[in-house]
């Protein structure tokens, strides 16, 4: 299932991920290959599922089926509507590979985890702006500065999203500043596609600009 969940898994990542040595890794590879499992191989940058073969159905622990209900609480307290809404349309189809017990639990459980008011500011955005970061379009925003009082119209490349637990925050190449920028999605009071893509910068590096960043702040 891990090799399944990403284009290329290296041994490292399954070596960390299972606490397992590299050797371990090389030899488990081999036994599912020996066992009719296509295996394929980027020399020197992973492995991956060749397409077309599929798992049997995925089956979850109890606890992993408890934690995707108590997520979907967090969700419902903490994020906004399309992401919660896309989150349940996936927990339908996870909860339909469970057998009846399983289920009856569930529903139990997800009636004794409540959760108070919705905390986060609402945007109708973000379902967009994920959209933009992995197909590459621009969108135009009007955008409301509050520390400087000002409403602006820009356009935008959006490359990243980060979540501060509050809100949801784009990082975007701004061709009225001509430089990164960040804008929050709730201050965000209209956001359209335009019919042209972008050209991502393929040297950005999310982790690197959040490291610099809390370096500034802090």
């Amino acid at each position: 299932m891990q090799l399944q969940s990403k284009k290329l898994i290296t041994a490292r990542e399954v070596s960390d991920r299972f606490e397992i040595s590299i050797r371990t890794v090389y030899r488990d590879i081999h036994t599912l290959r020996q066992a009719g499992v296509p295996i394929g191989e980027e020399e020197g940058k992973g492995y991956f599922i060749v397409e077309g073969y599929e798992l049997p159905p995925v089956m979850f622990s109890s606890e992993e089926a408890n934690a995707l209900v108590a997520i979907e609480k967090i969700l419902n307290y903490h994020t906004e509507d399309s992401l919660r809404r896309n989150y349940e349309s996936a927990l339908i189809k996870i909860k339909a590979v469970l057998k009846s017990n399983a289920k009856n639990k569930l529903e139990y459980l997800n009636s004794r985890i409540a959760y108070n008011q919705p905390w986060a500011p609402k945007s109708s955005h973000l379902e967009t702006v994920q959209q933009a970061i992995t197909e590459h379009f621009k969108v135009t925003i009007t955008y409301h500065s509050k520390s400087k009082g000002a409403t602006t119209k820009r356009t935008i490349h959006p490359y990243a999203l980060y979540f501060t637990g509050a809100v949801w925050t784009t990082i975007a190449f701004c061709e009225l500043r001509k430089e990164l920028r960040e804008f929050r999605l709730d201050r965000i009071t209209l956001l359209e596609r335009i019919a042209e893509a972008f050209n991502p910068d393929t040297t950005f590096n999310l982790d690197a600009y959040i490291e610099e960043r809390s370096k500034k702040v802090f």
